[in-house]
């Protein structure tokens, strides 16, 4: 979600076809999530900035293209890793039982990591293909799916990983726990009206009741303190996408 490419900064870009630096993840779902909005103004003259600044974007645009095409990258991986973590693989390569263990848990912070592209891919999208670690590489275009489907696909994947994750506060520093599963539930079901036609907010305030009674999370003293350099000390941010110089 940091990275662009495999050598930094440019070279050799993990997505073809547009400038490696528009391709970075987080900041083409800020560009998307903003500045069509009255919330943030870019005066920078990159293309496809102003476009978005004037709600004038059309499936071309870089950021457009380069958000829709992460969400489609962070799939890939994740599949990838699922596929190279079964038990048959991990009997395969005389993997140590405490390594078995842990490997669970990464299978589920995985799975969470794909959920949450395709939160972002319901969200700003609608439907779009669902491809899973079942699907084979390369033979043929994924088959689209509507925005109920992904929808449905992201919930269940979120309930099915719930337990399986580090309870509220007790992750390394920049890898999800329970929380995170928690707050992406409530997103998801925030908005759920728009989604599917149907509404879901008794489940919006089940699941922030679980983050706010988890005692793991509360809101910073000061707003700003989420978005200054230290804000890894901050008590509300509950899934960090780390970017350290």
């Amino acid at each position: 979600m940091v990275l662009t490419g495999q050598d930094g900064p440019a070279g050799n870009p993990d997505l073809q076809l547009i400038d490696e630096g528009f391709s970075q993840y987080v900041r083409a779902y800020w560009q998307l999530q903003e500045l069509p909005t009255d919330e943030a103004v870019l005066a920078w003259g990159d293309e496809g900035i102003q476009p978005l600044n004037k709600q004038q974007w059309t499936p071309a645009n870089p950021f457009v293209e380069a958000m829709y095409n992460r969400i489609f990258f962070q799939a890939s991986m994740v599949n990838e890793f699922l596929r190279q973590t079964t038990e048959a693989k991990l009997n395969e390569r005389g993997v140590s039982e405490d390594m078995r263990q842990r490997v669970q848990q990464f299978r589920a912070e995985a799975r969470f990591l794909r959920a949450l592209s395709y939160w972002h891919g319901v969200d700003l999208f609608g439907g779009m293909p669902i491809v899973t670690e079942e699907d084979e590489i390369g033979l043929q275009s994924p088959t689209p799916n509507t925005r109920e489907e992904v929808f449905n696909f992201v919930e269940q994947e979120l309930l099915a990983i719930e337990d399986q994750m580090p309870a509220p506060g007790a992750a390394e520093y920049g890898r999800a726990d329970q929380a995170a599963v928690w707050m992406v539930l409530s997103k998801l079901y925030l908005n759920a009206e728009v989604y599917v036609g149907e509404p879901h907010y008794e489940e919006v305030i089940t699941y922030t009741d679980k983050i706010i009674g988890s005692e793991a999370y509360e809101l910073a003293d000061k707003y700003m303190h989420n978005f200054k350099a230290d804000n890894h000390t901050s008590p509300e941010v509950i899934f960090p996408v780390p970017q350290d110089g």
